[in-house]
């Protein structure tokens, strides 16, 4: 049975080069409002996660994600680094036992991956967090589902959709997590968590053009 899974695999290797290519932004961002190790925890997270692609011999998506989550978890044991394994893990669970992902299928593993974050990291839109980039993003992929557009507009769309929400972090106090410590001096500082879902999906609105 032919798998999608060799270019989820060719998608998960460009984005840890993606990630190792921007890691000391995503660690200047971090030291604005955080403990500056972001960049160093996505970068050894979604290498992992890539290195755990290129082994996987199997055509189940889902099934992979599953596994993927706990490696990125081991490897990245912080806080964004147990929120993105989660999210990894609840994409999983939704992809379970498919082979190929139609934009729908796409929707809806990320509207899971939110659900996961939402309920680990106890954040909701506008708290400044990773949410911020990530549903309006999602939100995006939706709308594109509805209006029947392909996958590389869709994903166009939605890289426009994360950006806009990153941009708008900068105006956000932080609520949540260690950047809630820097209370009004969190504003001005854009979002790093919501800065690493432009870098993902950067990718995929690139990636799937080839």
């Amino acid at each position: 049975m032919p798998s999608d899974f060799p270019q989820v695999a060719a998608i998960l290797t460009t984005l840890a080069r993606a990630v190792a290519a921007k890691k000391d932004w995503l660690v200047e961002l971090d030291a604005r409002i955080g403990d500056g190790d972001l960049g160093l925890t996505m970068d050894r997270g979604f290498s992992a996660l890539a290195e755990e692609s290129a082994k996987y011999a199997e055509g189940d998506i889902g099934k992979f994600f599953i596994k993927g989550g706990l490696v990125f978890n081991k490897v990245a044991p912080s806080t964004m680094g147990t929120l993105v394994s989660t999210a990894i893990m609840r994409m999983g669970k939704t992809w379970s036992g498919k082979t190929e992902l139609a934009l729908l299928d796409i929707v809806a593993g990320f509207e899971a991956a939110v659900t996961g974050i939402q309920e680990r990291g106890k954040s909701q839109l506008g708290d400044k967090t990773v949410l911020d980039a990530l549903i309006p993003a999602v939100d995006a992929l939706k709308k594109a589902l509805t209006e029947e557009k392909d996958l590389p507009n869709a994903f166009k769309d939605a890289y426009e959709a994360s950006l806009e929400g990153f941009e708008r972090t900068k105006a956000m106090q932080s609520k949540v997590g260690r950047a809630s410590w820097f209370q009004e001096r969190s504003i001005g500082n854009p979002d790093p968590g919501a800065g690493l879902v432009t870098i993902i999906f950067s990718v995929l609105a690139g990636k799937v053009r080839e």
